[in-house]
């Protein structure tokens, strides 16, 4: 194929260049499928004894989106963006070393309740993460093995926080390892950079926690929920003495509870405005301390970023990734006032409280590179599974569909679907903007029964927002059911 020919792009599916992917053109020495821009124009023909110019070359198109046609699918190919990858069940966590972790951390968070946190407490926590770090990409099988952490820390024994600290650092790393590859630097050294930044984030993320007084009662004083909302910002406080913590850290800790973007109804707490007070507090009191010069240019350097929102697609996708292992952490641990839910339903739960929270790619992040690998290699959306997808028309108009999967390869956001009809969410606003439920009486048949494949450039803007689930909304379910069967 010539590079100034087209391909019209509803028959283009997105490639994602995996880690695997790309292992299996170097050992193959074969780029065996064309690789197309947005636009359908060839940028990677397939090619024989590729470079390492071409590979570069792959990895700087992938920032733009890269795809592939979906006729490829159709030959015997392990490179497709859709062809199913094999799984393994090995596991890839070392459990004396992620038990050593968490207990480490019991022992600091214990620590920094009677005392300032300190630069040699974070060059120990460095070495922690580095450590957890390294022994996960040192595992052959840590692209698509078992993250067994709940097995781990089942019978840990170690306090609340602890738990939710070690499972967020560590779901957090497996979902940046897995979307961002890791490269050598100039050097030939394995440049771990941006994972490290992240896991040091999840790390200390709550440790402002350490500073509350909050009783167990789920049903929280006004007092107690104005502080709870402000432990983001005291974390990040309490690591301004730590020289070796930079502001690119700082950066995620402030906002490891809202996607970046989050101006509107999708705004997670903390307030933006509550932060960039509190910091313009902070930064006038140091000012004319000379001693705190170096504190005072990190706080100037966030009041920027929280002012113009001047911040990087990467760091925006490490805050929502920071902010899923968060949710995910909180709900499959025990706490004062429920039990913890299982891994597949705490991965169901966050999917349908999305559509406010998150983008499709944060979700897919999730979901798509670790969400079956923390279930034992079960997906959560499975053929004959009932769905409920959002897609935005031109005029900016939302359009909710109820959907059954005919079919799931790879990745299990972007199934192929079969459109059953639409239908009309009920909003609710709380603290924040959520779906509380779907109005079943409202509905549209589709008498076409449309086939819908989420993979395909066509359907870019048709995301998975819901899982219709007899234990999560029973009477949705019942209701879609004998529709479906109906129609």
């Amino acid at each position: 194929m010539k590079n100034n020919d087209r391909v019209s792009v509803d028959k283009l599916g997105k490639f994602d260049l995996s880690e695997e992917s790309l292992n299996s053109f170097r050992q193959n020495q074969n780029i065996p499928i064309d690789l197309f821009n947005k636009d359908g124009q060839v940028v990677m023909p397939k090619k024989k004894n590729p470079s390492e110019e071409d590979f570069g070359k792959l990895l700087k198109f992938e920032l733009q989106g890269l795809y592939f046609k979906l006729s490829d699918l159709k030959k015997p190919s392990s490179s497709s963006g859709r062809v199913t990858a094999e799984k393994t069940a090995v596991k890839v966590l070392n459990k004396d070393k992620t038990l050593s972790f968490a207990k480490e951390s019991a022992s600091l968070l214990e620590e920094l309740k009677k005392e300032a946190f300190s630069n040699a407490q974070a060059v120990t926590i460095q070495h922690s993460v580095r450590e957890i770090l390294d022994d996960f990409i040192s595992n052959p099988d840590f692209e698509t093995g078992i993250f067994n952490i709940l097995e781990i820390l089942s019978g840990a024994g170690v306090p609340l926080q602890s738990e939710l600290l070690t499972k967020r650092t560590v779901v957090a790393m497996g979902m940046k390892v897995r979307t961002k590859k890791i490269v050598n630097d100039e050097d030939n050294k394995p440049n771990k950079k941006e994972h490290l930044a992240i896991m040091m984030a999840s790390y200390l993320s709550d440790v402002g926690y350490s500073k509350l007084e909050v009783s167990d009662n789920p049903k929280l004083s006004k007092e107690e929920y104005l502080s709870i909302q402000q432990h983001p910002i005291i974390s990040y406080l309490m690591t301004l003495p730590a020289q070796d913590i930079t502001p690119e850290i700082r950066t995620l800790i402030l906002n490891h509870h809202r996607p970046f973007r989050g101006n509107g109804i999708n705004n997670n707490y903390p307030d933006q405005r509550t932060v960039f007070t509190r910091l313009m507090a902070v930064r006038d009191k140091f000012t004319k301390d000379v001693s705190k010069s170096r504190i005072v240019a990190d706080i100037e350097t966030q009041l920027r970023i929280q002012e113009s929102q001047n911040i990087s697609t990467n760091y925006e996708e490490d805050i929502a990734i920071l902010s899923l292992a968060s949710e995910y952490a909180s709900l499959t641990s025990k706490q004062p006032w429920r039990e913890a839910y299982s891994s597949s339903m705490a991965l169901k739960i966050i999917l349908n409280d999305s559509f406010f929270s998150y983008s499709n790619k944060n979700i897919r992040h999730l979901l798509d590179y670790v969400g079956a690998s923390l279930t034992n290699n079960e997906n959560i959306i499975n053929v004959d599974s009932l769905i409920i997808t959002a897609s935005i028309d031109s005029e900016k108009n939302v359009h909710f569909d109820i959907c059954k999967v005919i079919e799931v390869e790879r990745y299990q956001t972007r199934p192929i679907v079969q459109r059953i009809c639409t239908i009309k969410p009920i909003f609710k606003k709380g603290i924040k903007y959520k779906i509380a439920d779907f109005d079943a009486a409202q509905v549209r048949m589709d008498r076409r029964r449309a086939i819908i494949d989420l993979a395909s450039q066509a359907s870019s803007a048709q995301r998975v927002i819901y899982i219709i689930d007899p234990e999560i909304n029973e009477p949705l379910f019942d209701a879609v059911n004998t529709l479906s069967k109906a129609s």
